[in-house]
Order: C-alpha cells, then structure tokens, then sequence
C-alpha cells in the first residue's frame, strides 16, 4: 500500500528510486545541510546508500520508519521529504524530521505538511507521544515547531555533529491530548 497524503497546494508520496536525485540536489545547499547531521553529500552514491534502504521500508506493509517527498500538485515540482521514524511499539512513539529547499522557504509547506504528519502519526497510528530535535541555533525550524504545538521539554548539550564540531539540540514534543487540544 503506497501511503500518499495532499493538502490543498501539496501531494506527498512515499520515497521512491526516482526522488533522489531531487533529494541529493536539495541536501547539497549549504542552507540545508546546516543543521542537519547528514551534511553535504559528496556525491550521490552516498544520498543513494542513505535513502535505499528507506525506500525498501516503505514497501512494507508496516514500516517503522517512513520518508514523504514533496512536491506541489499543480507542477509536480519537488519541494522537499518529511519523514517520521516510530520506536519501538511499547512507546507508542515518533520521531519527525523534514527539510525544505530553499526556493520553497517562507511559503508556509513545512507547517502543512508537519500538521499532516500529526494527523497521521495521531489519528491513524494511534501514537502517545511524537518528537522533533532541533540544533538551538535553527531559530526557523524552532518558530515551525512551536507554532503547530510542540512544547520544548529540554537541551540535550553537545549531542548533535555538525561540521567538526558539537552542538546543543532542543528536544520538542507533543502528546496525543496536546494533538486534540488543538484539533
């Protein structure tokens, strides 16, 4: 079962073979790569390697880890991939991460499709509890996050390998009552 999404100006389809190139081009910005641990890949046998995998998961009838791309449904122009990665069922749990490319910045997409993503891990998955890290300098990633709902519970110091060096990360979540609270 291929698990697609739209929203008013967006589709999002799981990853597929033919979304990397797309995916490689957008994480070789600077911009995007900036506070991510993936960093720039040096070439696209490596954005290969690291999405193969996620894109066999995605064939499953159940993944555990699930990656979107996406794209405007007017031109089929790729925007960016969100992803959500659930923890073992006991908790009842995911984490999210997405990026954007940067000509799509500013146009509201991360907040629909993070609002998506919600719906589904919380309306469909039936999950407790779903997670976001952000590095403390990502003061747009942390706006998103809060602006949907999230609520900071803490820093975790000095976690997050970014060019050579250790950075601090928030840790944001949302609880299931917090997801109706505002629905």
């Amino acid at each position: 079962m291929r698990m697609k999404f739209e929203t008013k100006r967006l589709a999002m389809n799981l990853i597929t073979i033919k979304d990397l190139e797309e995916i490689h081009e957008m994480n070789s910005f600077f911009e995007v790569s900036e506070f991510n641990t993936i960093g720039i890949p040096k070439d696209f046998s490596i954005t290969k390697k690291m999405f193969q995998p996620l894109i066999e998961e995605g064939l499953n009838p159940q993944p555990k880890n699930y990656v979107w791309v996406i794209r405007l449904k007017t031109t089929n122009k790729f925007v960016g991939e969100i992803g959500m990665n659930l923890k073992p069922a006991k908790y009842s749990s995911a984490e999210i991460h997405y990026s954007l490319h940067p000509r799509f910045w500013g146009n509201g997409y991360a907040k629909v499709t993070v609002k998506q993503i919600l719906k589904y891990g919380f309306e469909s998955l039936n999950l407790h509890r779903i997670e976001a890290g952000v590095t403390t300098g990502n003061t747009n990633s942390i706006k998103l996050l809060e602006v949907v709902g999230f609520l900071q519970e803490g820093v975790r110091r000095k976690i997050l390998p970014l060019r050579g060096k250790w950075y601090d990360n928030y840790h944001y979540a949302m609880l299931e009552e917090d997801y109706k609270a505002l629905n």
